[in-house]
Parts: structure tokens; sequence; C-alpha cells
């Protein structure tokens, strides 16, 4: 496993059962590197007096479990939009190798909606994406979701929602011509693609830059967050998803909590938050990841496992 910088206390990479669930050696190194990148994640937010909480998978780990999931894989995160930009601010001055923080703007083509903090020095590629070999980095991972304001108004909320979607579909059709395009087994079609790619960001640059709209994207998402509404959300992520809404009262009061051998904030709304999403959240259910199959290696970079899987 690559070095990390916080201390792991001893057996913790040990294989164990939880919840009537083996936890393996495997699964306990890729949590280890996650808890790293958690620890500097706190490290700067703590600096700069930005306030996060944990989310989803996560926060229901934090109460139910005192750490993760046994099952789970990944550590979720939010911040309210301006602390969330204020982050995406400083970042790149804060974060270190091999600690980076994605966004689509540090890393063109990565298409995520929010921000992931990855150790550079690992491979956490989505099955799905292996085969494209896509250039952004694809090192471990732990999420950082902007959260942002629900506006109580059904017709304005339908119409925001129509806006950023409209422009979630224009920025990601451009970006397939733009930073998105993959190589594949045919050379002369790679340089083809290469060729386009150029094209596309020289003498064709205004009609496909995404980015642009992107930002509109973004705008729009944020859109009410003046309003002093009751629910907040993930819309960036999953606009409509209702299992996403958090209180704004929530965010008054955050509490450090007992997350394996660290702590992790929460919101005081972590109740309600875990009863819309899960319902009953205290009753055990074994589900899958939302990212689907991921390939891990704690030993190697994305860069490394892609060249040795070339060279095979």
């Amino acid at each position: 496993m690559v070095d990390l910088k916080i201390k792991l206390p001893d057996h913790f990479l040990d294989e164990e059962v939880r919840c009537d669930f083996t936890v393996t050696r495997k699964m306990k190194e890729l949590w280890a590197v996650e808890l790293d990148l958690l620890a500097e994640l706190d490290r700067v937010c703590k600096k700069y007096d930005l306030k996060y909480s944990a989310t989803g998978g996560t926060m229901l780990g934090v109460i139910r479990h005192k750490g993760f999931i046994p099952w789970d894989d990944d550590i979720d995160v939010m911040m309210l939009r301006d602390d969330y930009e204020r982050l995406c601010n400083i970042a790149m001055q804060e974060f270190k190798f091999p600690y980076f923080f994605q966004t689509e703007y540090t890393d063109p083509g990565s298409l995520r909606r929010h921000a992931q903090l990855r150790n550079s020095q690992t491979t956490a590629i989505r099955e799905v994406e292996e085969k494209w070999h896509y250039p952004f980095n694809q090192g471990i991972f732990i999420d950082i979701f902007p959260v942002d304001a629900v506006i109580d108004d059904q017709d304005l909320f339908e119409k925001q929602k129509a806006e950023a979607m409209a422009l979630r579909h224009t920025y990601m059709e451009k970006a397939k011509w733009n930073v998105r395009y993959h190589e594949g087994p045919n050379k002369a079609k790679n340089v083809l693609k290469g060729v386009v790619k150029g094209l596309n960001n020289s003498i064709f640059a205004k009609k496909y830059d995404y980015l642009s709209d992107y930002r509109a994207f973004e705008k729009v998402c944020a859109r009410y967050n003046s309003e002093n509404t009751k629910y907040l959300s993930l819309l960036s992520f999953q606009f409509d998803n209702p299992k996403h809404y958090k209180t704004r009262e929530g965010w008054k009061h955050i509490e450090y909590m007992d997350f394996e051998f660290m702590k992790m904030p929460v919101t005081s709304d972590y109740d309600e938050i875990l009863t819309i999403q899960y319902g009953d959240y205290m009753k055990m259910q074994k589900v899958n990841t939302i990212h689907g199959g991921l390939i891990i290696d704690t030993n190697q970079s994305y860069q490394d496992y892609f060249k040795n899987r070339s060279e095979k």
C-alpha cells in the first residue's frame, strides 16, 4: 500500500467480520487511503473555517456503525455551495501531490458535477470507463458534493430543473467532441480523433467550449441559494431526487462524531436526513455502491495501471 500521512492503529488493516460481513484486507487498505484523504480535507477546511458534513452512506456509517458501513467502499461529504466554492478557489495551493483536488476546471473531462479529492499514486477506475483510457486523474477518491437550495415554489423548481437539464445535455454533448473523446484499438481512428479534438480546441474552440455551459449549469443549480428555503439538496448531482434533501436548520449545528479511529462532522438533522433517504435506517440492508464496479489498487497509480495493461 502507498505511504499515508495518517498513522493507522495497530491491526487496522487486518481482515475482520463486521455485521456478519467479511471486510477483507483489500477493503481495509482502500478505507485507509480514503481516511487519509479525509484527514487532508479536514485539515484544509479547519484552516479556512469551511463547514462540511458526512452525507449519504457515510452519514449512515457514522450514526449506525461509528465508521464505514462494512460493505461500503467510499466516503461522501457535502458542503454548502459558498464554502464549496471557497474550497475550490484555494484547493490547488493547499492540496499537494499525491493529493489532487479534481473538478471539471482542474481536470477537464471527468464530468462528475462535484469535486473529488484523489490520491494520485493509487487506482480507482470505474469498470464501465476502463476501456476508454480517459486521461483525467483516476486515483482513489472521496466525493465532495455542493449543496444548493430547493425553492419551495414547485413551478419555479420545475423551470429551474428544465434549464439545468438542458445545459447539462449541451455541455455533455460538447465534451464528447472536446475533452471526453477516447482511444480505441484502431490506431488510425485514434489519430483521426486526435485531429478532430485539436481542431475543436483551436478553430472551433468557441463552438465546443463546454465549460461555459458547465458554469451556467452550476449557476442555475445555485439560483435560489439566497432564499431562506427549508430544504437543500445535491442539485448538481441528482437534481430532483428527494432522497438527497437536507434541512437548512441542520447546518446551524455540526458535531464531530466517531468514524473509525477518526472524527467526522455531521449536521444536526441527521435523523431526518437518514429517514428521508433510508426509511428505518437502523435496519441492516446490504446494497450495492452507486459507483458500480471499481478497479481498485492501493499499490500503483492509475497511470501505471493503464501502462501495464497496454503492455500485456
